[in-house]
């Protein structure tokens, strides 16, 4: 098996039926067949609507299309088990999307291209986010929706998001059973942490920014509410994994003093906004984002909303 593409899904039918209407009009690398290729899906939810959908696009689906249900545990969970299903395959290349995106064309062949040339062991790529035409240009702009590194081809980095990237998949078995982190299987932050023990260990990662997926933005996320959740969020899982993952004494007061520099910029941000309404968002968010890192140093976790 040349490569397995592993989702995870969670009470999205219509947007898994998308992203596989778009995995079955890809560009395979050169010299690489049909029966080479195979899709893994992880239906999150008990009622298995993803799990339904594929049975019925099973038999007639471009390539090898294998679902399973496995419900209730968060994401880590479902991304493990997506993990075990694809190396039951003992394919080259693993690749991941999420059931909210759909690739452009070339993205398997650009993955596998820049992995390759750089002799790479993992490779992401940007995902752009697709706004309602009602979205206001504020959020349009907002670095806080999609994943976009904006570095060009084989640019050593180090990947945040588990939603567009390939890995070989001998470096993938030897972060099993548990590649993502139980512990934010509810909060998010576990491809944060999966890609940072990558680092730790010296893994290659690069990126291809050609390798395009596109991520939907649904109505309901253009809320100040969503976004200051998904803000907080955010700041609070990272500060988590690092906990984590770089314990001790002194990266903690380090932490903790990035943190409190934080204070004092969202601080001057706030009295600059009185003039500026630009600045008054920005400071808006510092806000949020010392939240979520003051609410992690407390050892407490926000807890994501399922398909969030």
């Amino acid at each position: 098996m040349h490569t397995v593409i592993a989702i995870c899904t969670y009470q999205r039918p219509a947007g898994l039926n998308r992203l596989l209407d778009a995995i079955a009009e890809l560009t395979l690398p050169d010299g690489v067949g049909d029966r080479e290729v195979c899709v893994v899906v992880v239906d999150n939810h008990e009622a298995g609507a993803g799990l339904n959908e594929c049975e019925i696009r099973a038999p007639d689906y471009r390539f090898a299309l294998r679902a399973i249900c496995q419900p209730g545990n968060g994401i880590s969970e479902a991304r493990n088990a997506s993990v075990a299903m694809a190396l039951e395959a003992n394919p080259q290349y693993v690749g991941f999307l999420d059931d909210d995106e759909w690739p452009e064309p070339v993205w398997l062949s650009e993955l596998v291209r820049v992995l390759e040339e750089n002799r790479a062991d993992v490779v992401g790529g940007p995902t752009r986010s697709v706004f309602p035409e009602e979205a206001p240009t504020e959020l349009v702009n907002n670095p806080y929706f999609g994943a976009d590194m904006n570095l060009n081809d084989g640019t050593s980095c180090v990947l945040q998001a588990a939603g567009n990237f390939l890995i070989r998949a001998e470096t993938l078995a030897e972060t099993t059973p548990t590649c993502f982190h139980p512990a934010f299987a509810h909060s998010g932050g576990e491809d944060l942490a999966f890609f940072t023990q990558l680092d730790q260990k010296g893994v290659s990662m690069v990126w291809a920014n050609a390798a395009i997926v596109h991520e939907e933005v649904p109505a309901n996320r253009l809320s100040n509410e969503w976004l200051k959740t998904r803000v907080v969020g955010i700041a609070n899982s990272r500060v988590r994994v690092m906990q984590m993952l770089k314990p001790g004494v002194v990266p903690s007061l380090i932490r903790v003093a990035k943190t409190c520099a934080l204070a004092v910029q969202a601080s001057l941000f706030t009295l600059a906004g009185v003039a500026s309404p630009s600045l008054a968002q920005d400071a808006e968010q510092l806000r949020w984002k010392f939240i979520g890192k003051l609410t992690a140093h407390l050892n407490r976790k926000t807890t994501r909303p399922e398909g969030h």
